[in-house]
Order: C-alpha cells, then structure tokens, then sequence
C-alpha cells in the first residue's frame, strides 16, 4: 500500500491557552520578530548628560541676567512697590509660570533641539543691554528682556519648545512699564477720550459738564468746580491689567484660537469704557461729596474698584460667544462601499 505524500496531508491548526504553551521554536521567532519589530515614533528623551549641560547653560545664562540687569531689576521691582498702576507686576510672573506648568506635559514630551538663530537672537538682546547701559538710557533696557528669553529658549531647546513657550514669555510685557517718552504719547489721546467720556456721562448724574481739553468744569446746582483728567488717570494702567487679564482668560480656557483673540481685542474698548465711567464717578463724587474724591488714596481705590465691572462685561462677551457660536462635531468621514 503506497503512502501519500506528506503535502496531503490536512494542516493541522493549534490553539495555546497561553503564552507558555508555545513551543520553543514559536516561542525564538516571536522574540526574534519582537526584537527586529521598529519601534513606535515616540519622542526620545535627552540623555541625562544631555541635560546636565543644559542646566548649567539655564544657570550661567541666569547668574549672567542677574548681573547686567541687577540695576534695571531693581528700579522694576522699586517701580512695583510704589506705583499702585503697576503693582500687578509681582503677579504677572506667577500667571507666566502657571501658563508653563498647564503645558508641562507638553514639554516633557518633547526633544531639545538648539538652534543657531536662538544665538543670533541673544547676541541682539546682549547688545541692546550692553548699547542701552552705555547711552545712558537704562529705561530702555526693559525692552531687551523679553528678546533674550526668547533667545535662551531657542538656542538651547529649539523651535518646538518656543512654539510652547512664547506666550508665557511674552506675557511678562504686561509687568514692563514702557519709557516714558512712549507712556506720555500713548496716554494723551487717552485722557482726552476718558475726558469726553465722562462730558458726555455726567449729565446723567444732574451735572453740568464743558470739557476744556483735559480739564471738565463741573456745575452742581450754582457751584462750580473743576475735574483734571490727569495723565493718572488716562486708563493706561487700566488698560495693560485688564489686557493681561483678558489674555490669561482666553489662554487658560478651552477654546479656539480667534475666540482668544476676540476676548483679548474686546479688552480695549472695555477698558476705555470703564475708564470713563471713573471719570464720571470721579466727578460725581468731587461735586456731591467733596473734593477728596479726586485726589490721594481714595482716588486711587475708587479706580482699582473699576476692574470689577471690567471683568464682568470681558465674562459676558465670553457668554455670548459661547451662546453664539457652538462648534458642531465634523461629520466623520463615510466609510467604503462594501
């Protein structure tokens, strides 16, 4: 009886339980294709002497800022201390690195990547420093801050880092007062606008107002008393905190980008608003109560309480976008015919 080859014979199939019952030569092909398998495309991280170096670089670049700016530092921080407008300063540091942890996942995941333009970029701010000290005009340094952080991060990172990194850096221009020459054109046009503001308002109150340029005559009844919209009170101060408020509100919650962008643009005609209903409170104040009202401490409390509305009429255009404009799922996309 002749026998039939070995290829007619059924293939025969087995099913393991587990993993252990897998025969010693199923067991080497599947480590070998395991071990020759390519890797998933995740992001490697630095070698820790990779980032030893890096460390040192963050520490020598800190301990060098800490020595070209130490007089610029402390004017700042002087600055923060005595002008009540710009007491938001210590703030806006704390806000940057609240912006920083929120992406921390984000940066852990990432590779450094230096680049050469970073070196270009600090070489800029360097010598903007080193120009700015040597003319004298060491209000000006200010500027070059921002620059050389933006340097740092790009030189030693790379390009992805400072795609995180860039707000929380160019938020800290909100704590840097501007040189004065720049505040006093800037804030002209404001006074004035704050002024005609509150011409307009104060009628409402049973007050008589003519403006004469940044003055206001008030006229309560038969008596008459002046209002001097001073450079004080142009809302300039006004204007940068609650344009840094407006900026963290849109950047810490969960919408897109020109949402963002809308709340931040909305906080300037907010601002001027607001500014001028102080105007207008202001002078109600100095006519019905007394001239104290528009001077000194009491001043300066009632235009901090302005930020209080302010922050109200930034959340009720966040409720109308919202109330407006409701994103819709995109419609997935059909599968293939059968």
């Amino acid at each position: 009886m002749a026998l039939e080859p070995e290829t007619n014979k059924p293939a025969r199939r087995f099913r393991y339980s587990d993993e252990s019952a897998v025969t010693p030569v199923v067991a080497t092909a599947a480590a070998t294709a395991t071990a020759t398998a390519p890797a998933p495309a995740l992001a490697t991280s630095a070698p820790d002497e990779y980032w030893r170096w890096v460390w040192i670089a963050l520490v020598g670049v800190g301990a060098a800022m800490a020595y070209f700016y130490s007089t610029t530092l402390e004017q700042l921080t002087s600055r923060w201390m005595s002008d009540a407008g710009w007491s938001h300063g210590f703030v806006v540091p704390l806000i940057s690195l609240y912006f920083i942890r929120n992406r921390w996942d984000i940066l852990e995941r990432l590779e450094p990547k230096g680049s050469l333009l970073g070196a270009v970029v600090l070489g800029i701010g360097v010598c903007g420093q080193v120009l700015f000290r040597a003319t004298g005009l060491e209000h000006m340094s200010l500027l070059s801050m921002p620059l050389i952080l933006f340097g740092v991060v790009l030189f030693i990172f790379g390009w992805e880092y400072l795609k995180v990194l860039w707000l929380p850096i160019g938020f800290l221009i909100f704590a840097l007062p501007p040189p004065q020459t720049l505040y006093v054109k800037l804030t002209m046009p404001m006074q004035e606008i704050a002024a005609e503001l509150g011409v307009q308002l104060l009628p409402l109150f049973g007050a008589d107002a003519v403006r004469h340029g940044t003055i206001i005559d008030l006229t309560f009844g038969h008596e008459v008393k002046q209002l001097n919209v001073e450079q004080a009170c142009s809302g300039m101060r006004l204007l940068v905190a609650f344009f840094a408020l407006a900026v963290a509100l849109g950047y810490s919650t969960n919408r897109p980008m020109w949402q963002k962008v809308t709340l931040a643009v909305c906080a300037l005609p907010i601002a001027i608003l607001c500014n001028g209903l102080r105007v207008t409170g202001t002078g109600v104040l100095v006519g019905r109560v007394g001239e104290q009202w528009g001077q000194g401490d009491a001043h300066g409390f009632f235009g901090l309480t302005m930020l209080i509305p302010a922050m109200l009429l930034q959340l009720l255009v966040a409720w109308i976008l919202d109330r407006i404009f409701v994103e819709t799922p995109e419609k997935k996309a059909e599968g293939s015919a059968a």
